[in-house]
């Protein structure tokens, strides 16, 4: 005859999950954010295209003092030299990095160390002159495309730097007509 299992306490009081951070069905749709996957795999010689994006809180990176902390934050990414920012564009809501790393750890600390320094400046940028933001600057995990050809990479190029055109950035202060 087999004995009956006995049954923790949690169990009896969370039967199908409970009221926790993390629980229930994920987002889906433009909130659903970037997956939680294994990064490709690359070579040392290959950039990577990645994409952040910022939450509405922080509003539109395209301002002066917001470009500042940027650039102190790659400043600080480039003296720690886990990766090299080759190309930054600042959009309204994300940020497009050209980047080259030596492998994929280095791109993931590399990464984490330039989040950290980008929401650091960016808080302090925003904070009223006394006290620096508090809060999430980055929306969810960042997304990065491994550039495998030349073709690819000029593409890449173009799109990092002409990318406010696409978002209509160069029609804003022109008179209409």
């Amino acid at each position: 005859m087999a004995a009956k299992r006995r049954q923790h306490v949690q169990q009896m009081l969370f039967r199908r999950g409970g009221k926790r951070r993390g629980a229930g069905r994920k987002p889906a749709g433009a909130s659903a954010g970037q997956r939680h996957s294994q990064r490709p795999e690359f070579k040392a010689s290959q950039p990577l295209h990645v994409t952040l994006r910022v939450v509405p809180a922080v509003g539109s990176l395209r301002r002066r003092t917001l470009y500042k902390a940027m650039r102190n934050a790659t400043l600080t990414a480039a003296l720690r030299e886990r990766i090299r920012i080759v190309h930054i564009s600042l959009q309204r809501t994300h940020v497009h990095l050209l980047i080259e790393a030596e492998d994929r750890q280095a791109l993931a600390r590399g990464m984490q160390g330039f989040q950290v320094s980008a929401a650091r400046h960016i808080n302090t940028a925003l904070g009223d002159g006394v006290r620096r933001r508090r809060g999430r600057v980055f929306a969810d995990r960042y997304h990065a495309t491994v550039i495998t050809s030349p073709t690819q990479a000029h593409r890449a190029i173009r799109y990092v730097l002409n990318n406010w055109r696409k978002h209509n950035e160069d029609r804003e202060g022109l008179p209409s007509t």
